[in-house]
């Protein structure tokens, strides 16, 4: 492929990482070293970058002992097509993305509670109220942690490391203008989770009997219509579209979306290669 000095600068940053130029499946395992994506077959064997790791590895976002870094895509890949130079930012979620969100299992409970309390003559009143107030400013945190990902890597992540990268390599390397440069560049986001059909026998029941019982409450559906509150009784995908379509008509990102995990290998023939 013919590259532009500035896609060339680009991909010289990246490669200055190649500890953490890892297999697709790798990047995409969980803290117990169990991958969501599937490896049957020499299945997503592919290489991209671990950028959670390369963050964690950068000085920048070191406070004392404490790190302080972004919230940042597992991992980033790049390919020129035609004119077009794509940045790839992949994140790899283990949980079903179709669920409804804990918010609704919250607001679930504090009606049982209500409920209750009318059998125990009000003796829960103050600690409902308590959780009313709570339950008024409460936001799901999974959900916040997705929606922020791709905006966080765009305008803090990358833009950082390279700062790092570039003071340290200044003397033999030319400099980019990293911000710039992702916006000219066409970034792909897409969210990888486990698909509704993917059981693996060993969490064959127990997957197949979360789903069936995946109904939204009646009380969120009636909460969502009286506060305006989507993410009562949406799913995790259908509240994290709307946060993608702001940062596609931004300009933040050219297209964001969700990959199954059994359907990742495909996406990466077609797309990544």
């Amino acid at each position: 492929m013919s590259l532009t000095k500035e896609e060339t600068l680009f991909i010289e940053f990246l490669n200055s990482f190649p500890q953490f130029y890892k297999k697709a499946h790798v990047i995409a395992e969980n803290s117990k070293g169990v991958s969501i994506l599937p490896m049957d077959e020499g299945k997503n064997e592919f290489k991209m970058y671990s950028l959670d790791e390369i963050c964690h590895s950068c000085e920048i976002f070191r406070q004392g002992r404490i790190l302080i870094t972004p919230k940042t895509t597992d991992a980033i890949w790049y390919k020129k097509e035609n004119d077009n130079f794509f940045i790839f930012l992949i994140e790899f979620k283990g949980d079903f993305l179709f669920k409804t969100s804990s918010k609704c299992s919250f607001v679930n409970v504090v009606d049982s509670l209500k409920n209750k309390n009318e059998q125990f003559n009000q003796e829960l009143s103050k600690e409902i109220n308590q959780l009313d107030k709570i339950l008024s400013k409460y936001s799901d945190k999974m959900l916040n942690g997705l929606a922020a990902k791709p905006l966080e890597t765009v305008t803090i992540a990358l833009p950082l490391i390279y700062e790092e990268y570039y003071e340290k390599n200044k003397d033999k390397i030319e400099y980019l203008n990293i911000k710039d440069f992702l916006s000219n560049s066409r970034i792909i986001y897409r969210v990888v989770s486990i698909s509704e059909n993917y059981e693996p026998n060993r969490q064959r029941s127990r997957g197949k009997s979360y789903r069936n019982s995946n109904m939204i409450p009646s009380i969120c559906r009636k909460l969502a219509q009286e506060r305006h509150d989507h993410e009562l009784d949406s799913s995790y995908e259908s509240s994290l579209e709307t946060y993608h379509r702001r940062y596609e008509r931004a300009g933040i990102v050219y297209s964001a979306g969700f990959v199954d995990n059994i359907a990742f290998n495909n996406f990466i023939e077609n797309y990544l290669k």
